[in-house]
């Protein structure tokens, strides 16, 4: 499958339709159905969830559920089940992925890279086969299915993200 962010995004009506006032990952928490989701995990701290503008195939974020914008205002508690949920994240995904490596990263600001103003921690799986032809000159990522069909495999396997 050939995923170029651009094309997808206009799929999804992002760039095209009006974008909902608030925060996108507090509304997720929420439930608000009006915000497209592929939620794995959701606790009383912290969700995890598949990024729908992935860098690769498996690419998750794990997200504090209370809006803050820095790790510094993360009480001791969130912390740890934030750092807790990142690793039985990258266990999920060397369970059913079978990745060679992860990127694992988080962007606090604008001028960082941070899209969202709420804390979120990439995890991004790493493969053999990331970079060729088709990413180095046509900004276009060769996928080898679907978010969806990824999503489901990692669903068979969500007990791994639970305490």
């Amino acid at each position: 499958m050939l995923y170029s962010s651009w094309l997808y995004t206009k799929r999804m009506g992002w760039v095209t339709k009006s974008k909902p006032k608030g925060c996108i990952f507090c509304r997720i928490a929420k439930g608000d159905k009006r915000v497209p989701s592929r939620i794995l995990y959701r606790g009383k701290k912290t969700m995890v969830i598949m990024n729908l503008f992935p860098y690769n195939t498996g690419h998750l974020e794990v997200i504090p559920i209370r809006h803050v914008k820095d790790l510094s205002e993360l009480t001791e508690e969130e912390l740890q089940d934030l750092w807790r949920r990142i690793v039985k994240s990258m266990r999920l995904l060397r369970r059913v992925l079978k990745p060679q490596g992860f990127n694992v990263g988080i962007n606090i600001g604008e001028l960082a890279g941070a899209s969202v103003e709420h804390l979120h921690v990439h995890i991004v799986p790493r493969f053999r086969r990331d970079f060729g032809f088709m990413e180095v000159t046509g900004e276009t990522r060769v996928m080898p299915e679907s978010i969806d069909e990824t999503f489901d495999k990692l669903k068979q396997h969500v007990k791994l993200l639970e305490d």
